[in-house]
């Protein structure tokens, strides 16, 4: 299978979809950086995997879990004091009409 391609138009056409506005040095960084990625992943393509063993789920059963614990947490006077609006007793956000 061909290796595609990651240039600066795949990297605009994408940062197009997702309405994101780029500057030219991060369209050359992320094509560079995704480049290495999709090279990365085609290293997995050359291991022998014929001898793995097909799993369709992880068995969650079967895995360690921590005990629930209460731990000590931000006062309330410290988490509104990092807010950047506060109102009442709690965060200020913006309101939404449907």
């Amino acid at each position: 299978m061909a290796r595609p391609k990651i240039d600066r138009d795949v990297v605009l056409h994408v940062a197009k979809l997702a309405s994101l506005s780029l500057s030219d040095g991060e369209v050359d960084r992320f094509a560079a950086e995704l480049g290495r990625i999709v090279a990365h992943v085609e290293q997995l393509d050359a291991l022998d995997t014929r001898d793995a063993v097909a799993t369709a789920h992880v068995q969650l059963e079967c895995a360690p879990w921590r005990e629930d614990e209460v731990r000590p947490g931000l006062s309330h006077e410290d988490a509104l004091s990092q807010a950047p609006r506060v109102e009442g007793d709690g965060f200020a956000v913006p309101m939404f009409v449907e």
